[in-house]
């Protein structure tokens, strides 16, 4: 399909969705920043963008001294050996609090449900050097002494990014009703990414978190930021269609496979190295961009979205934007974006076909 069909498809299917607004008060977390600073410290380059202006010039100069620091030193091990990288740095953080004046997992965690990159770690040993590391650097004294800078930012957040999040578009949109708890954590010292982790302690709901990334003297906190907020929220809707439906990963294994081989080096250098991973990533990305249409996003910042989306090689998401659209029109028959899901995944069946046999035809 041409893009300036797709465009008219999309502008035809558009159509108001009336929300009711919903808060969710941004934090800071000790623990986020811990982990960042770690990670920068052991050369992380994902957490090493000198974005946060004065912030991370701060953190550089105070920590700067412990660079070889055995915590230190263990992270980057972790890095070479395990592959804890990118968002795993962040699963642990939400996992940490403290009792009886250590830092430890909370109670509840099973540390084989953090993040496959940490299975097989030594946890004692790397809860001692954390704690280490947090007393012989007075971590909390650093943090404490920021307070009023984060606080500031927090302020700046909510005010221009906090009221054009509409919670009740989600259970609208996917036909459930949440089962987790939201939460928003903006990562100072994590420059332009940003996460998605989760934590699901025993008796308790699943709690997703959206970690948004700090950028000194950027735009970070305005309407161009949510788009963000609701791309990590879309995962907790998006992901166990697939992840937690073995017949869904039977069917779309073959196009998924596909897929990833046909923009291997884009999506490698995002590291999605999985399939199910560019799967998950395209249905979230695709309901972004409505979600975007449906909360009076103008024209021009809607497709922006979608060139920056094709720009990353979802060269599909005109087309899967349009599925989506073409579902919300016919909720009432299909009920959630569940039953859909035979939908989309005839739509990667059809996509990948088209593909291997246009690029395997004859010059």
């Amino acid at each position: 399909m041409r893009t300036g069909t797709v465009l008219g498809l999309l502008a035809g299917l558009v159509f108001c969705c009336h929300v009711q607004a919903k808060t969710i008060g941004p934090e800071v977390n000790e623990y986020v920043e811990l982990m960042s600073v770690l990670a920068r410290l052991a050369d992380y380059p994902e957490y090493c963008m000198d974005l946060g202006g004065g912030y991370t010039e701060d953190v550089d100069r105070y920590f700067g001294k412990y660079e070889d620091h055995e915590a230190v030193n263990f992270m980057r091990s972790l890095r070479s050996s395990n592959g804890v990288m990118y968002d795993a740095v962040m699963c642990m953080a939400v996992h940490l609090t403290e009792f009886g004046g250590k830092i430890s997992l909370f109670s509840g965690t099973d540390p084989s449900k953090i993040d496959d990159r940490w299975q097989g770690v030594d946890m004692d040993e790397f809860l001692m050097l954390l704690n280490g590391f947090y007393r012989d650097t007075c971590f909390g004294d650093f943090f404490a002494s920021h307070r009023p800078f984060y606080e500031e930012a927090i302020r700046i957040y909510k005010d221009s990014v906090m009221g054009l999040f509409h919670e009740n578009w989600f259970s609208e949109f996917y036909g459930t009703e949440p089962s987790e708890e939201f939460s928003v954590i903006i990562g100072f010292c994590n420059g332009g990414a940003n996460y998605g982790p989760s934590r699901h302690l025993a008796g308790k709901n699943k709690e997703v978190f959206s970690i948004n990334g700090y950028m000194a003297g950027k735009p970070q906190f305005d309407k161009r930021r949510i788009s963000t907020l609701v791309h990590e929220f879309n995962h907790s809707f998006v992901n166990h269609l697939l992840d937690d439906h073995q017949d869904n990963v039977w069917k779309l294994e073959g196009p998924g496979t596909a897929l990833l081989r046909l923009s291997s080096a884009s999506m490698f250098s995002m590291a999605y190295g999985e399939w199910q991973i560019v799967i998950n990533e395209s249905v979230v990305r695709a309901a972004t961009i409505c979600y975007m249409m449906d909360n009076g996003f103008l024209d021009d910042e809607v497709l922006e979205q979608l060139v920056y989306e094709v720009g990353c090689n979802f060269r599909w998401m005109p087309e899967l934007v349009v599925l989506l659209r073409k579902y919300e029109k016919r909720q009432d028959r299909y009920g959630s974006l569940e039953k859909f899901y035979p939908q989309i995944i005839k739509f990667f069946e059809n996509y990948t076909d088209k593909e291997i046999k246009r690029i395997s035809a004859p010059m």
